[in-house]
């Protein structure tokens, strides 16, 4: 078991480990390739990207939930070395991913001819040019289904790293080529059509290469999936399909709203997503991190007691808290000078909206460790209810504040239905993983937000006195050392004599001796 143990620690630091190298470069280039896209085809041009992106991750609902389910399938028959059955489970996903490919595919066609009703304020546009940017979308979208099974059963055996680095190598071919179109033609079909072409290019030199490192991907099984095992599949699809609408209906649907919105339109939509992509380029980050880790959740699932399980949790929940507490300050009080000093105070959105962001930021961010502990343990259809709860009241309550308060309405929406999620998912569950009750969850839940939010007010308290005469290259550097230092000393000394800082010592220390040893 401690073998086990290493080999899972080891995995999850390699994927880890190149998973941020991989961000990294994707950071540098796509904030290279935004500031060049927004200098030559500006706000307008932003917006119908944004809304486009978005209206895609909607048409993604077609998955329904069969990644989650082929992963936690998978770990089981991986970890048995059992191939006929690894086997089974990749011709199923295979058909799967290519019916779902066909469905997105139609269902975006059929979107196509209502584009008109949807995009509002790309006034330089045409209906045939929005139509024609959008089947690109579509088209890019759907050759990423095509392999989509083999990177997911790569991802299941702990060596995501392997798709990272490939990820690595033809996203920076992508975004190099489309800046290049950019600069020299200024146009945008152009620069929607080398990705195109590059992501054909891509997937196919993955699926040859991930056939030769992995030769079970290209071998047939004896005899299909029993039918029992599909039935249990399916099963579990239908409680993740559930959830996965209310991710969409949570993510993706701000932006179709906002785009709708008097006033605001496509141009609103570029403002909000410029400060959406400073937050994922970090967050993404931190995805890669914690998301290591959830393979590992599966394996502790069925080698370890309940009691271990949740002690588990509760550690790495810890470090979720510090983490997302951590930066959510430092989103709140930097970025908005930072867009000033990157593209104009023209590209600001008001206060209010911002923290309303931001505030969803930390909440989404406080869930990711219990999602991901949740996901591990199966049975999908316990919680099921609720994600559509949360997914019909941000759209009632964002849809309905938005005609009165504009953009911070869309906001509240989004909160009021965050709230609801993270405080009714855990009160229905959290008995089912660690057979206990969800009191004390909670009250470390309510103890880590008040010291977000009072280490937060310090430190914008502090900023503001920085930035009274003006924003400037040395007064945003003085605001990054205040947010690097004040959030997290004021996190260690509130919680310096919990267990988790204890922990985080010991291990910590071990790491240093093994080192010098």
């Amino acid at each position: 078991m401690q073998k086990d143990l290493g080999n899972r620690t080891r995995a999850a630091t390699k994927n880890m480990f190149w998973g941020i190298v991989s961000k990294v470069v994707s950071l540098i280039l796509s904030f290279g390739s935004r500031t060049i896209f927004i200098h030559y085809l500006g706000k307008e041009m932003l917006g119908v990207n944004s809304l486009y992106t978005e209206v895609l991750s909607m048409l993604s609902l077609a998955e329904l939930g069969f990644g989650t389910a082929f992963t936690f399938s998978m770990y089981k028959p991986i970890a048995d070395r059992d191939d006929e059955r690894i086997r089974q489970l990749l011709g199923l996903f295979k058909f799967v991913y290519h019916i779902i490919a066909v469905v997105v595919l139609a269902l975006g066609l059929i979107l196509t001819p209502f584009l008109q009703n949807i995009v509002k304020g790309a006034d330089s546009l045409n209906i045939q040019q929005l139509r024609l940017y959008f089947v690109l979308f579509l088209l890019n979208t759907v050759i990423n289904y095509l392999v989509q099974y083999k990177t997911t059963f790569v991802n299941a055996c702990m060596q995501s790293y392997v798709v990272s680095n490939i990820e690595m190598i033809t996203n920076t071919a992508v975004l190099v080529s489309q800046c290049i179109i950019i600069i020299i033609f200024k146009n945008y079909f152009l620069y929607l059509l080398i990705n195109t072409v590059m992501l054909i290019l891509s997937r196919f030199a993955i699926a040859l290469y991930l056939n030769v490192k992995y030769p079970i991907l290209n071998q047939k099984p004896k005899e299909n999936l029993p039918k029992s095992e599909r039935k249990k599949i399916y099963k579990d699809v239908k409680g993740l399909a559930l959830q996965n609408f209310a991710g969409v209906a949570i993510h993706s649907t701000d932006n179709l709203i906002i785009s709708t919105v008097s006033g605001l339109g496509v141009i609103g939509v570029g403002l909000v997503s410029n400060y959406n992509t400073l937050i994922t380029s970090v967050t993404g980050f931190i995805t890669i991190v914690l998301g290591a880790l959830t393979p590992g959740f599966g394996n502790l699932v069925a080698s370890s007691s309940q009691q271990r399980y949740r002690e588990c949790f509760e550690e790495v929940n810890f470090y979720d808290f510090w983490i997302y507490g951590f930066c959510s300050i430092a989103f709140f009080v930097l970025i908005p000078p930072f867009i000033v000093l990157w593209i104009g105070e023209e590209y600001l959105i008001d206060t209010i909206p911002f923290l309303l962001i931001v505030m969803n930021v930390y909440l989404l961010g406080q869930s990711v460790i219990y999602n991901n502990a949740r996901i591990a343990k199966g049975n999908y259809n316990l919680d099921k209810w609720i994600s559509v709860a949360q997914a019909l009241i941000n759209l009632v309550v964002s849809i309905v504040a938005a005609k009165i308060l504009g953009l911070t309405g869309v906001y509240i929406g989004t909160i009021v239905s965050r709230l609801f999620y993270v405080v009714a998912r855990p009160a229905r569950t959290y008995r089912f993983l660690y057979g206990c009750s969800v009191l004390e969850y909670f009250k470390n839940f309510i103890m880590f937000l008040l010291a977000t939010i009072f280490a937060g007010s310090v430190t914008y308290l502090m900023s503001l006195r920085v930035f009274a005469d003006g924003i400037s290259v040395f007064t945003f550097i003085i605001a990054c050392i205040i947010v690097a230092i004040i959030p997290n000393l004021t996190f260690l000394l509130l919680f310096y004599k919990t267990q988790y800082i204890k922990l985080f010592v010991k291990r910590l220390s071990s790491i240093v001796r093994r080192k010098n040893g």
